[in-house]
């Protein structure tokens, strides 16, 4: 080989070993990102994810409030998107509507979609309207709060025993069902002062 293709192969090979250099320094993600995600991945494990006293609050376009708030908060090992609540209460603020507020013992919370399930001893105040359930699976994607199992409706004047409620966040209607069409909601009126 001539001088004169050594002479190229070098300049292709020098030109090849600074866009390397320059595609490694100012392009790629050094390791340096990677390495302190997966030490903070280590610390939560090795504290167990525990958060004391915590707090969610948001707002949508449309100026809906939604505010979370628990005792303790563990994040999920597999998905650090989902935070499970003990000792719940939220409340739910939608434009021209009544505060919805929620309390259980437990909940699941999805810090992305802010979507909800609440479960074991559900209260949920609304209005003049009371509902007590096992479940209460809160979409903001549907626009929908979901009661089941041992729903009870309380008004002022009478009680429902339903296997489901759903309110609408949208219209805000509440309709209260049984899963089974054969079954009828239980209606017992409420005596005043003790008397029937």
């Amino acid at each position: 080989m001539s001088k004169k293709t050594y002479t190229q192969l070098f300049l292709i090979f020098t030109l090849i070993l600074i866009s390397l250099f320059l595609f490694f320094k100012y392009f790629k993600k050094t390791n340096f990102d990677v390495n302190t995600q997966a030490n903070l991945n280590q610390a939560v494990t090795a504290n167990e994810s525990l958060i004391e006293d915590l707090k969610y609050l948001s707002t949508d376009k449309k100026g809906n409030k939604y505010e979370i708030e628990a005792k303790r908060g563990n994040i999920d090992k597999n998905n650090p998107d989902i935070i499970y609540l003990e000792n719940v209460k939220a409340t739910i603020l939608l434009q021209n509507s009544d505060l919805i507020s929620i309390s259980s013992n437990f909940a699941k919370y999805n810090t992305k979609n802010f979507d909800t399930l609440f479960n074991d001893s559900i209260l949920v105040n609304y209005g003049e309207h009371i509902l007590k359930s096992g479940f209460l699976d809160l979409s903001f994607e549907n626009n929908l709060v979901s009661l089941y199992e041992n729903v009870l409706y309380l008004s002022g004047i009478s009680s429902l025993k339903a296997d489901k409620a759903e309110i609408d966040m949208l219209n805000k209607k509440t309709k209260i069902f049984m899963e089974d069409s054969s079954k009828k909601v239980q209606i017992n009126n409420i005596p005043k002062n003790g008397n029937n």
